[in-house]
């Protein structure tokens, strides 16, 4: 098991709010199309966000894995199981804009 400071939310809360706890730090917000969280935040904003990770260095494999495992851990399946249905919708919709430009 990861220490505390390796886990994905204690990154994100690094890149986005200096190590203080970030309002998005569940990752909800990107990862999981029927929570709140996700409904919260534009799609745009979903893609700001990821851009903002990626250009920090992090590798979203990674994170994406440590993200499912939290869940995972937390037998929560049905959180884990739908970051496959989010990433292509924020995909889908990224290519929809790019098509339309």
């Amino acid at each position: 098991m990861n220490d505390d400071n390796n886990w994905y939310e204690a990154r994100l809360d690094k890149i986005f709010s200096k190590g203080a706890l970030w309002k998005h730090r569940t990752f909800r917000t990107i990862l999981d199309p029927y929570s709140s969280e996700w409904n919260h935040t534009t799609m745009e904003k979903k893609i700001e966000i990821l851009e903002r990770v990626v250009s920090s260095g992090e590798n979203l494999v990674v994170l994406v894995a440590d993200y499912k495992g939290r869940y995972n851990e937390q037998n929560r399946h049905d959180i884990s199981n739908r970051v496959e249905e989010a990433l292509t919708a924020i995909l889908q919709n990224m290519l929809v804009k790019r098509g339309d430009e």
